[in-house]
């Protein structure tokens, strides 16, 4: 399976306008079986209280089920389990604890957005990347400060990012890469699977759940062509002197010569 997907990185990254029409096969028994291997089994459950080890119980039988449902599109995600976490600043952050199943096919539905995206995605982001993390986001920062004609910074933060995210908008984004119907129908089941609060369901209208395992590449897939891509391309161009940019998550510095 990693063998499929490291060659639909290589034909991503050597194809920039190339358009993927058929990637819904891949979610198969292999790949959720590996997805399943490599998930935390001590993570809070969802509603439906399943653990790791009760899944397991059953794996083979539950997995050919599973695959049998997304098949036949007859898969439906439960609402994720709404909790809050305190933040830095005081506040509190939302997080949807997805039921155990939900989260093998986030899992797999991340490594195969990850695989078309990641080879595209601009130098300029190190939130939610594979080798790349906060450490080298601030050592970009200070290359730009220090060595370079920075004599100006603009430190941003994109309020509510996660949690407002058009799903419109995100689709017709990742349509630029993928045009695989039934990858697209997945994504927007996900993201639209709505949470429970307090006992009571919700439906989510607009944003990516934080906690969901496909919601940090869908974010950077936002994000690229929102901010990074807008900003190499045709931002820049308008500046006088040099520019730069280095973007972790909702945030990100813009620095300036002028």
């Amino acid at each position: 399976m990693e063998t499929k997907l490291n060659r639909i990185r290589e034909m991503s990254a050597s194809n920039p306008k190339m358009v993927f029409t058929s990637l819904y096969h891949l979610i198969n028994e292999d790949l959720l079986r590996l997805c399943h291997k490599e998930i935390d089994g001590n993570k809070a459950t969802g509603v439906d209280k399943v653990t790791k080890d009760e899944y397991e119980l059953k794996l083979e039988e539950n997995l050919k089920d599973l695959v049998n449902r997304l098949k036949r599109k007859s898969y439906k995600p439960q609402p994720s389990l709404r909790v809050y976490i305190p933040k830095a600043n005081g506040k509190m952050r939302p997080l949807g604890m997805a039921a155990y199943e939900d989260k093998l096919v986030q899992s797999a539905l991340r490594r195969i957005l990850m695989a078309v995206y990641e080879p595209k995605f601009r130098s300029s982001m190190y939130g939610f990347r594979p080798n790349r993390d906060c450490h080298g986001a601030l050592k970009d920062l200070a290359m730009q400060i220090e060595k370079g004609k920075t004599n100006y910074v603009i430190d941003a933060d994109i309020k509510g990012f996660f949690n407002n995210i058009e799903h419109d908008c995100a689709l017709e984004l990742i349509q630029h890469r993928i045009a695989d119907p039934n990858i697209l129908w997945l994504i927007k089941k996900t993201l639209t699977a709505g949470v429970v609060e307090d006992n009571k369901r919700q439906p989510t209208v607009k944003g990516t759940e934080q906690g969901n395992l496909a919601s940090p590449v869908i974010a950077n897939i936002y994000m690229h062509y929102a901010l990074a891509l807008w900003y190499d391309v045709k931002f820049k161009m308008s500046c006088k002197g040099m520019s730069g940019l280095v973007i972790y998550a909702d945030d990100f510095v813009a620095t300036f010569q002028y």
